[in-house]
């Protein structure tokens, strides 16, 4: 899912973030969003892929969310899930 709940109502999102979590019971579910606070209420896992200029996007790191967001192993990382950049 690319950014499923992009410019939806807080009802609405909701919603999708429930049928996210049904899912998943049954199938793996990958979103791509800016919205940390989405990704940190609906994965178990997450990714955090970060371009240079003229430069792919790489993985600068992937952990259980949890670590990602309390405790990540690059800087980069908690300077994006903190605000700092993004």
């Amino acid at each position: 899912m690319d950014e499923p709940c992009s410019a939806l109502d807080p009802t609405s999102t909701n919603r999708i973030e429930e049928t996210i979590h049904e899912l998943k019971k049954d199938v793996t579910v990958v979103i791509v969003t800016h919205n940390m606070q989405q990704a940190h209420r609906v994965s178990d896992s997450c990714a955090f892929f970060l371009a240079g200029e003229n430069e792919p996007g790489r993985i600068v790191e992937a952990d259980q969310t949890e670590k990602m967001f309390s405790d990540p192993a690059d800087p980069r990382t908690l300077d994006y899930v903190s605000g700092r950049f993004g």
